[in-house]
């Protein structure tokens, strides 16, 4: 079974779910989301149905077929009036007429009988003609006192009802998205929405820290992309690069002479950006041998897998089984609530994510438990002569966490198990602090998470123990840092 999300447009008359159900029904599916809510659109309904891959085919063309879907959200305009009305029975008709005439729903009304011989009836006004805006204003204002107060955003209702046209063309333009695509990112958002308001958060809040999110991840492209990068001749023969960009993982660098080993990969977006400091980091690089490891799989970490094809992609079983459920079309193994599918589906479409090619997958492991509560070992990496052990986590942060332990040259690299924040720029924990938001929590499992970082923070400090020197942290966000009194600090700092 494959899940889809519809964005429909369905008529404001009873019965109108009921023909979608019995679509759904007909096809074999089953509707596991539904959302509408009347103040935020008066005809848009959000649809998750799951059903066989040609089953949901055919559910698409038949609500198409019936109107009930399109490619794009109808362009409406949403204005708010003030109309003086005598206090006395009746005197609204003549307003409600005009409004009736032109086939104008009301969004938002509002007014109050106080000791005045008249009201003022506030009206939020869905247009979606706006050649009719001038025409409609001049036949109420024949009849009573009129003034345009405009889109007024503290006005929850009015604010919601354009939410979705405007995050729509926004989202088309500044992420050149084709109109499904757009949808998508319109149901998601939604999701999103339904899930925070389920809590009590405010709509409005909601829908800024959603378009922040956009805008930061696309700000930082091309000429105005930049990264910090940090430099470690780690052994005789091999150098390490923490490459840090604005938003999205860290990237690490090891340079072995003869190849070139990558951990974790960046936001996809930035893929021609990145590359084109490896190649100023290593003008050869085109021609070395590659190899990318991540840390798990998050879309943060796995942008690249898809853009560097002369790569060999090495990584845990449950790691390769969540990115084969991204290219089947199920859930990953973050998409395991609500606001973890909607922020995962909405990080891939900001930032172009590609799942990658389970052909150029190696593997690492295959006979660890399914589940457990420790830090196993699975496997090894060598670059030069620079010896990795790799621990496989509980699954805190996200099921297949790895580490990546040098006991000799004391270097451990976490993934997201430990996060600098202390470390991080301006630019960069305001970032950091839109996806906690959204999704509530970063973690999966936040109990077996802070379980994971106090066995991780335990190995840390008993190696430094055993050579008597600071282990090298690198973080999955942040500087790479070393532990003093439990706290993260800058390597190297006294």
């Amino acid at each position: 079974m494959q899940r889809k999300s519809f964005v429909t447009r369905m008529p404001d008359k009873a019965g109108a779910f009921l023909l979608a159900s019995k679509i759904v029904a007909k096809n074999g599916g089953n509707i596991v989301r539904a959302s509408y809510n009347k103040a935020v659109d008066l005809n848009m309904l959000f649809l998750d149905v799951e059903a066989p891959a040609g089953k949901l085919r055919d559910i698409e063309e038949e609500l198409l077929h019936i109107g009930y879907l399109s490619e794009k959200i109808t362009e409406i305009r949403v204005i708010e009036i003030s109309v003086r009305i005598p206090d006395r029975p009746g005197a609204i008709l003549p307003v409600l007429e005009i409004l009736q005439k032109h086939s104008i729903n009301i969004s938002y009304l509002n007014s109050s009988s106080g000791s005045e011989p008249y009201q003022d009836f506030k009206f939020g006004l869905l247009i979606e003609n706006p050649d009719i805006i001038k025409t409609l204003l001049d036949e109420i204002s024949e009849v009573y006192r009129i003034d345009i107060i405009g889109c007024d955003s503290k006005e929850e209702n009015l604010d919601n009802t354009v939410f979705y046209i405007r995050l729509a063309d926004e989202m088309q333009k500044l992420l050149d998205l084709d109109s499904e695509t757009t949808m998508q990112f319109i149901a998601e958002s939604n999701r999103i929405l339904q899930a925070l308001q389920s809590g009590g958060e405010d709509a409005s809040k909601v829908f800024d820290y959603i378009r922040r999110f956009a805008y930061f991840v696309s700000k930082y492209r091309s000429d105005r992309f930049h990264a910090d990068i940090e430099t470690f001749p780690v052994t005789e023969q091999v150098t390490m690069y923490a490459i840090k960009p604005p938003c999205g993982s860290n990237t690490y660098l090891f340079d072995a002479g003869d190849a070139i080993v990558l951990i974790d990969t960046g936001y996809a977006i930035y893929a021609e950006e990145m590359q084109k400091v490896f190649r100023f980091l290593i003008p050869d690089y085109e021609a070395r041998e590659k190899t990318i490891y991540i840390t798990h799989a998050d879309v943060d970490h796995c942008g690249l897998l898809s853009k560097i094809e002369d790569a060999e992609i090495r990584l845990n079983r449950i790691s390769a089984d969540s990115l084969i459920r991204q290219i089947k079309g199920l859930t990953d193994f973050r998409e395991n609530t609500e606001l973890g599918f909607g922020y995962s589906k909405i990080s891939r479409i900001i930032s172009g994510y590609r799942p990658p090619d389970p052909a150029r997958f190696h593997v690492i492991n295959s006979d660890t438990p399914a589940t457990h509560e420790d830090l196993l070992p699975i496997g090894s990496m060598s670059v030069g002569d620079l010896f990795f052990e790799i621990l496989e986590g509980s699954g805190g942060h996200l099921d297949g966490e790895m580490i990546f332990l040098s006991r000799k040259h004391g270097i451990i690299l976490t993934g997201d198990l430990l996060v600098n924040i202390s470390g991080f720029s301006k630019e960069t924990a305001e970032f950091n602090s839109l996806a906690p938001f959204l999704l509530r929590s970063v973690n999966i499992d936040s109990s077996k998470a802070s379980d994971m970082r106090k066995k991780l923070i335990a190995l840390i400090e008993k190696q430094s123990r055993l050579s008597s020197k600071p282990v090298m942290i690198c973080c999955g966000h942040g500087p790479v840092s070393m532990l003093k009194d439990r706290k993260l600090l800058p390597y190297g700092l006294a």
